[in-house]
C-alpha cells in the first residue's frame, strides 16, 4: 500500500545522522505499455467512432535526488531536499523538471516547518493506490496531490501513532495542473498503530474545497486491504463557467465523488499480487460525468532495490456536451464546432516493466 508521502521523507530526514554531505538517491522505471482506446460520439444523427492503438516505453516516475540533514544545535536540525524529473526513454522539455524541492526546520519535540514547492498534504492520506502511472486503469480524483509553488507544510511529531499535518501555499506563480491562482490551506491527520493506517485531509482555496478520508487493514500478515473517498467542489471556476488548473475542460458545479478499493497479497514467493476498482461519480463536477477503473497487476521483488512490474487494466468513461478531443485530422475538420450530446469511451492496456531505486 502508499506509504505517508510527506510524513515518511521527513522522518527519514529527522531520524539520520546529522551530516553535511548530502544523500543521492532516486529510481529508475521504465516501462513497455500497449493500449488500446474506443471512443464513440453522439450528436443527434451524427455519431463519430474511433479505435486507437498506442504503444511504447514510459518513465513513469523516474527521479534522482538530493537530501540532507545538519544539526543546529542539540534538538534542531536543517533539512533539505532537491528532486527532479528523470524521463530515460526520451529527451523531452520535462526533464529534470522540479519535483518536491525545499529547506526546513526539524525540531525533536515541535516538528518538521518546510518551505519550498511540496506536494500538498492529501498524498499523505493515499492508502488505496496501488496502480502503476501508466495503467490505463489509474485514473483518480480531479484534485489529486499537485504541487504547490511558494508553500509551507508542517508535520508534527507522533503522539501514540497519531501526526498531525498543515499546509499553506501563496496565490502566485502555480503550476498548470496544480492549485488555483489563490490563497490555499489545508489541515489533515494521519493514525498508524498495529494493522491499521487511517487519515484525513481538507484543503481549501477559494470556493473550491476537497476532503479526503483514507485507510487500510492488515487482514493478515500476506493480506491487506484499503479504501478512499473523496468529495470535491470546484466553486469559483464552476461560477465563472472556465476551465479550471485542474481539468483540461470547464468544471461544472456538482461535487465530485470518487471511490477507490484495493487489495494486496504477498506470497511465499518473490511476488505480490494486487487489484484496486475506482469509481467517478460527476467528474471534475459535471453533472452526470461517469469513470470507473479496474487493474491488476503483480510485483516481483529480485532483490531490495530492483523490482519487476506486470498489469493490466480496463477503464469505461462517459462525458456529456462535450467537442471532438481525438486525432482524427478529418474529424476535426469537419466537427471543430461541432458540441456532442456526450461520447462514451474504453479502453484496455497491458504492461510490464523494471523499476530500479538507489
Amino acid at each position: 500500500m502508499k506509504k505517508l508521502a510527506l510524513a515518511t521523507a521527513v522522518a527519514a530526514l529527522s531520524v539520520s545522522a546529522a551530516q553535511a554531505t548530502p544523500t543521492v538517491y532516486g529510481k529508475a522505471f521504465l516501462t513497455v505499455d500497449a493500449n488500446n482506446t474506443d471512443t464513440t460520439y453522439n450528436s443527434g444523427l451524427v455519431q463519430l467512432s474511433e479505435d486507437t492503438n498506442e504503444s511504447g516505453l514510459n518513465s513513469n516516475t523516474s527521479r534522482i535526488g538530493f537530501k540532507g540533514s545538519e544539526a543546529l544545535n542539540a534538538n534542531t536540525d536543517v533539512v533539505y531536499q532537491l528532486e527532479y524529473k528523470i524521463d530515460i526513454d526520451a529527451d523531452r522539455g520535462d526533464n529534470f523538471k522540479s519535483r518536491d524541492t525545499y529547506l526546513g526546520l526539524a525540531h525533536k519535540q515541535y516538528g518538521t516547518l518546510l518551505a519550498g514547492r511540496l506536494t500538498t498534504i492529501d498524498d499523505s492520506v493515499d492508502f488505496a493506490s496501488m496502480l502503476e502511472d501508466n495503467n490505463v486503469a489509474d485514473i483518480g480524483p480531479t484534485f489529486n496531490a499537485p504541487r504547490a509553488n511558494n508553500a509551507f507544510a508542517y508535520v508534527s511529531p507522533e503522539y501514540n501513532g497519531t501526526q498531525f499535518l498543515a499546509m499553506y501555499a501563496f496565490d502566485s506563480d502555480t503550476d498548470k495542473g496544480g492549485l488555483a491562482k489563490d490563497d490555499q490551506f489545508g489541515v489533515g491527520a494521519t493514525y498508524s498503530t498495529g494493522p491499521i493506517n487511517a487519515g484525513a485531509t481538507y484543503i481549501h482555496y477559494g470556493d473550491d474545497s476537497h476532503i479526503r478520508l483514507s485507510g487500510n487493514y492488515a487482514v493478515s500478515p500476506a493480506l491487506t486491504v484499503g479504501a478512499l473517498y473523496q468529495i470535491s467542489e470546484f466553486g469559483v471556476a464552476a461560477k465563472n463557467q472556465k476551465a479550471s488548473p485542474l481539468s483540461e475542460g470547464k468544471v461544472g458545479d456538482k461535487k465530485e465523488n470518487t471511490l477507490i478499493v484495493s487489495g494486496e497479497m504477498k506470497t511465499a514467493t518473490p511476488w505480490t499480487a494486487y487489484g484496486q476498482a475506482t469509481l467517478i461519480k460527476n467528474v471534475a463536477g459535471n453533472d452526470g460525468d461517469e469513470s470507473v477503473g479496474v487493474g491488476i497487476g503483480g510485483k516481483y521483488a529480485f532483490n531490495k532495490a530492483t523490482t519487476g512490474h506486470v498489469y493490466t487494466g480496463y477503464v469505461n468513461s462517459e462525458r456529456k456536451n462535450v467537442k471532438y478531443e481525438g486525432s482524427n485530422e478529418t474529424h476535426k475538420n469537419a466537427h471543430k464546432d461541432t458540441k456532442f450530446d456526450g461520447y462514451k469511451n474504453s479502453g484496455f492496456g497491458i504492461g510490464a516493466g523494471l523499476e530500479y531505486k538507489f
